[in-house]
Formats: C-alpha cells, structure tokens, sequence
C-alpha cells in the first residue's frame, strides 16, 4: 500500500479527478486546503530576500492549492497515477501539481477491500 500526495494550485480541477479516480475504483481520497512556501513568507517584513520572492511569485495568480492525500493498493498507484495525469496533463509543465509516493507500512480504521 502506498499513499499517494498530490499537490496543485488548479483547485477547478479537483471535482473532475475525483470522478476519474472513482471510475478506476478508487475511494477514500482526502482534500485539503493548503499554503506553500512563497505564500507563506511573502508578509514576512524580516526576510531579507524579498527580490527571490517576487521572482518566485511572478505570473501566480493563486497562492493557495489543494493537496489530495490517497491511501491505495500498490495494484492501484498506477490507475491513480493516469487518474491524475489524464487530468492534470504532463505534471512535469510548471504549476500542474506534485505527486509524491510514500509506502504504507500499516493501515488501521476503516475495512480493506
């Protein structure tokens, strides 16, 4: 088992990945509001590197993003992996998302299919 983190500031795509992920049989998947590192440090008037910070922000229109936190079967990373792609296209373009893997060592709380 793995869970699988996706990050992304296209928050108008969220409904259509829930659907996608649905339809390859994957339930569970949580999404939360989240704030990144520039957002987080761009009020902070005793951080000098105010120029690297707008740099960082030049062309973002949206400085808030949603991460969709997914527990699934290892059989399943691959079908979440297209779900998300297939949604988000080619994560490797800038600002589509982050998706990260991580293993499950156990899993408690709610009955496995």
């Amino acid at each position: 088992m793995q869970l699988l983190i996706f990050v992304t500031k296209k928050e108008e795509k969220i409904d259509q990945l829930m659907k996608e992920l649905a339809l390859s049989e994957i339930r569970g998947a949580t999404v939360l509001s989240s704030t990144g590192m520039a957002n987080s440090i761009k009020d902070m008037e005793d951080f000098p590197m105010f120029d690297v910070l707008t740099t960082m922000l030049k062309g973002e229109k949206e400085l808030t993003s949603k991460t969709i936190l997914l527990a699934v079967k290892d059989s399943k990373v691959e079908d979440a992996r297209k779900a998300i792609n297939k949604v988000y296209g080619d994560l490797s373009t800038p600002n589509s998302g982050i998706l990260l893997g991580i293993p499950v060592t156990f899993f408690e709380g709610l009955k496995e299919d």
